[in-house]
């Protein structure tokens, strides 16, 4: 007899399933499968012609991507998009593709299947296969670093959206953006505050196409770039520092570093802002648990509470201020020199 959906062996299942379902949606993105059924219904026939793959089973995964409101299947051999599916298209603002490639397949993936040896010999399992820490082995190979800051552009939507129609950055002329990739988080920031200016601060390689990226380009000389290392200084002067999902992808000891360089540089009256995913009390459902399991497995950082990171804050000079929920995963955790 079939167990009852609401059975708790059907809720396993359900999640078992949902590895299945990460792979499908992993497919959908690296093959653009979003692009190629584009506006309208597509045939099977066509979207397998545009992705190189073969109608017969092409048709196999729509059909179970469709299952779970990812397409919609249509008459007469055909899908259509749904918002799900919308948001896997290339050119959508607030797109999900790159992230959904990166996360569910190629070093992220390899990376997952090492897991258990974090368990039991510590580590990354990142570190493990690849040999260099995950950030040190992105700079060694640019193709890769550039998949990596499409991805965290893809969660930069996802902060603009949830955090930037929930809480407002005001009362600064400088902005120091630190880690800021290609610098569209700080560009909405600035879009907000438009007597402000800013400085993105990342890696050299990072920088060098932040500085010919559209938001450079569109705010001209109120938005600047500077590369170096956020763990030996960072550029002086600014009354708002902002650190987005930065201090998450490291242990204490290095976060510790970051903060300490943030602190030095700081003015005397600024403020410092850091997006985290801020773990809830326990029992709570939250991505933010197993996002602390993926900082295991790929960069050796960890999730924090806002405990914790108030701890972190007042060992480098700062005082905690408010934590403030957003409409997203994300939190703001306001701090100012102590």
């Amino acid at each position: 007899m079939a167990e009852p959906a609401h059975s708790p062996q059907a809720a396993i299942f359900d999640i078992i399933g949902g590895y299945w379902l990460s792979r499908a949606v992993y497919l959908a993105a690296k093959l653009r499968l979003a692009d190629a059924v584009g506006d309208g219904r597509a045939k099977v026939a066509a979207v397998a012609a545009a992705t190189g793959t073969r109608p017969e089973t092409l048709r196999r995964l729509l059909r179970a991507l469709a299952a779970h409101g990812i397409f919609k299947a249509e008459e007469d051999d055909t899908f259509s998009q749904t918002p799900l599916s919308d948001v896997l298209r290339s050119d959508r603002p607030g797109g999900m593709r790159a992230i959904a490639e990166v996360q569910l397949g190629h070093h992220h993936y390899e990376s997952w299947r090492d897991v258990e040896r974090c368990l039991t010999d510590g580590g990354t399992a990142f570190e493990r296969l690849y040999g260099a820490p995950i950030f040190r082995y992105f700079s060694a190979h640019p193709e890769l670093e550039a998949r990596f800051a499409e991805a965290m552009t893809n969660v930069t939507a996802i902060a603009h959206v949830g955090i930037l129609g929930t809480y407002r950055f005001t009362g600064f002329r400088r902005a120091v953006d630190v880690g800021g990739g290609h610098g569209a988080f700080l560009a909405a920031i600035l879009d907000q505050n438009p007597s402000a200016q800013g400085v993105v601060f990342d890696l050299p390689s990072v920088v060098a196409e932040s500085v010919n990226g559209e938001s450079v380009r569109r705010l001209g000389g109120r938005l600047m770039v500077e590369g170096g290392d956020f763990f030996q200084s960072v550029p002086a002067g600014g009354e708002l520092y902002l650190l987005k999902l930065i201090l998450h992808d490291w242990d204490d000891a290095n976060a510790l570093k970051i903060l300490a360089s943030i602190r030095k540089a700081i003015a005397p009256q600024g403020r410092l802002a850091v997006v985290e995913l801020v773990l809830p009390p326990p029992n709570e459902p939250h991505i933010g648990p197993l996002m602390d399991l993926n900082m295991m497995v790929m960069t050796g950082g960890i999730e924090r509470t806002a405990d914790e990171y108030g701890a972190l804050l007042a060992k480098t000079g700062f005082r905690l201020e408010r934590v403030v929920g957003t409409h997203s995963p994300f939190s703001v955790i306001e701090a100012a020199p102590a």
